[in-house]
């Protein structure tokens, strides 16, 4: 990597971790076409599914309170990015602290834009966003740096994503508890090993994630049986849906049963994210073009930039 000293107008986009953005996307879609969640053959392009407008506004405004929440990760965590070689936004000076915090700030104002649009859906998103910005973040909270904290966050914000999509076309319900589950479990199990690449930056750093409380092959297995947990859920909750988003995934997860090294978990957690926003995409083809622009514009911004290889499929 040969980063480039100068300041680039589209830092302040990047930095917001953009390719992030494809889980709580995919997750929010699940919940806002659950009514349609054992149809394929494109339901969003037909009644009462197709609303195109309603679709981009939820992808602007949840899009605004993730990149909200990420700039506040990374304001509080320069020291552990630098440590794992990571988010070199901040640790290597391109941008500044200050910066940082004028964006968040404009971001938050316009993700409580929601309240426009449907009360409830702008209120999750102030849970939201105090959750993963502020819990997971500041003491005397600062749940990312606590096992079980670090575990109920991630789960909540799986979950929040699920319930913004669905209160955007449908009112509360307990059934939202119940569908909500194979997606939950999902996104859990590809938290944990999202802990492992960083286990020991977050252990010089006095983080007590999974992979640093519990070990590699703990994680490993502890996820593994998760993933078939949340496989059977998918069957029990007639949810083809997450159904196909697992078995299409279960290749990669298969592997490590007998080979628990870090390039397959790696892996798992990539095409994981990738086979659950494809599946997505058969509910509405909308999000493959964003999909498509954002991957390729992102790997184009960061070899010009600083000559690095991402994003990409590979096992690091």
């Amino acid at each position: 990597m040969a980063p480039s000293p100068k300041f680039n107008i589209f830092d302040g986009f990047f930095v917001l971790r953009p390719m992030l953005f494809f889980p709580g996307w995919s997750t929010m879609l699940a919940g806002y076409f659950m009514p349609e969640k054992n149809l394929f053959v494109f339901p969003g392009l037909s009644a009462p599914a197709a609303q195109p407008e309603l679709i981009l506004f939820l992808f602007f405004t949840f899009g605004s309170a993730m990149g909200a929440s990420f700039l506040l990760n990374q304001l509080r965590d320069i020291e552990t990015d630098k440590a794992n070689n990571k988010l070199f936004f901040l640790a290597e000076g391109h941008l500044t602290p200050r910066m940082l915090y004028v964006e968040t700030a404009l971001l938050i104002l316009l993700s409580l834009s929601a309240f426009l649009f449907k009360p409830v859906v702008g209120l999750t998103l102030v849970f939201f966003i105090v959750l993963t910005g502020y819990l997971y973040n500041y003491a005397p909270f600062k749940f990312k740096d606590r096992l079980w904290g670090s575990i109920l966050a991630n789960m909540l914000m799986g979950a929040l994503a699920f319930f913004i999509g669905w209160l955007a076309r449908a009112d509360f319900s307990p059934r939202m508890f119940s569908d909500v589950l194979p997606y939950l479990i999902f996104n859990t199990v590809l938290y944990f090993f999202t802990t492992l690449p960083d286990r020991e930056g977050d252990a010089r750093a006095n983080k007590h994630t999974p992979a640093v409380v519990w070990g590699h092959n703990t994680v490993v297995i502890f996820a593994l049986v998760l993933f078939f947990a949340g496989l059977a859920a998918a069957w029990r909750v007639n949810d083809l849906t997450a159904l196909f988003i697992y078995l299409l995934s279960l290749p990669f997860f298969l592997p490590l049963i007998l080979r628990r090294e870090l390039p397959h978990t790696v892996r798992a957690t990539k095409f994981g994210i990738f086979f659950f926003a494809l599946i997505i995409c058969l509910k509405w083809p909308g999000y493959l073009i964003l999909m498509m622009a954002l991957f390729f514009a992102t790997r184009l911004y960061f070899k010009k930039r600083f000559n690095f290889d991402y994003p990409n499929f590979k096992g690091n």
